[in-house]
């Protein structure tokens, strides 16, 4: 008799730590949804938010599900699902397989289209013609914020948001991404353009941005697997050169961390999306980590 009651308490306890185990969980999911942490650390900047995260301009309705946002997040991780995206909003209103082909086979992107058809993303309308849920869609910008806000929220358990408006900054006041990663203020700046696409005036808008929310770390990253020292290198020492003069090079010079990523004092980052975007967002992040050791270690 002893043995059966010890063998129901065990069940009943059982029970009780998965039923534990599930709302710690559920804590944990919510508090990297939850955006105050982000913009607490704004308002210790005297800044406030008054928008943020808006849906109305993803690719995908703001109605999917959340293990159809799961699947998707995934597929983003993919430089040719993401190449392909951009093609879809470019035709939106109608598009055939062959439209889509411009950088992967039309196996792949036949394999693309099933899954977004199921997701509800994309409709087929009947002799191979699709055409977005989601219209009008002015821009593939608004789905990679989101993107780069999800891998904070995924690959690190930080809390980030998209599409940010802030109050009275002088630089304007949009910001693509911000996060609150290891109790630091993260800036994304978010390119979905080739380097040729992007100008001198949106490099100098970036540094005005950080001087108005003072981020810990500032990423200017361009989703292509082309080359940043030709063009983007160059802007920054160009607006480096307008800001601090001939001894800039010498002060803030933009040197190259691994490939295709380069900083400006362990601190600003130029990512681009070769071999890995996650990846490379971490490589970064652990090299701020690293000197900032580094630097206490040493009093520096």
């Amino acid at each position: 008799m002893k043995l059966q009651e010890a063998l129901r308490e065990i069940q009943s306890l059982k029970k009780k730590v998965r039923s534990l185990t599930k709302e710690i969980e559920s804590i944990k999911a919510a508090s990297i949804e939850d955006p105050s942490s982000v913009e607490k650390m704004l308002r210790m900047r005297g800044l406030k938010v008054f928008r943020k995260n808006p849906t109305e301009r993803l690719f995908f309705p703001p109605d999917l599900s959340p293990f159809y946002k799961t699947r998707f997040y995934e597929m983003m991780k993919k430089y040719s699902f993401r190449l392909v995206l951009r093609d879809m909003i470019k035709y939106q209103d109608r598009f055939r397989i062959q439209d889509l082909t411009h950088y992967c086979s039309s196996k792949v992107v036949q394999g693309y289209c099933n899954l977004l058809c199921e997701m509800g993303a994309i409709i087929k309308m009947g002799k191979g013609k699709y055409r977005t849920r989601v219209s009008p869609l002015y821009s593939f910008g608004p789905t990679l914020e989101w993107f780069i806000a999800e891998v904070f929220k995924k690959e690190s358990a930080s809390p980030a948001i998209y599409g940010v408006s802030v109050k009275n900054t002088p630089s304007g006041g949009d910001y693509d991404v911000i996060a609150s990663w290891n109790q630091r203020l993260i800036y994304v700046e978010v390119k979905s353009s080739p380097p040729k696409g992007v100008e001198q005036n949106e490099i100098s808008t970036f540094f005005s941005r950080m001087d108005d929310i003072l981020p810990d770390v500032a990423i200017l990253f361009n989703d292509t697997q082309l080359r940043m020292k030709d063009k983007l290198v160059v802007m920054f020492e160009e607006e480096l050169g307008k800001r601090y003069g001939k001894e800039s090079k010498t002060l803030y010079p933009v040197e190259r961390l691994i490939e295709e990523l380069f900083h400006v004092q362990n601190r600003i980052f130029i990512v681009n999306s070769k071999k890995d975007v996650v990846e490379n967002f971490q490589i970064c992040l652990k090299h701020y980590l690293r000197d900032k050791a580094w630097r206490m270690a040493h009093g520096a």
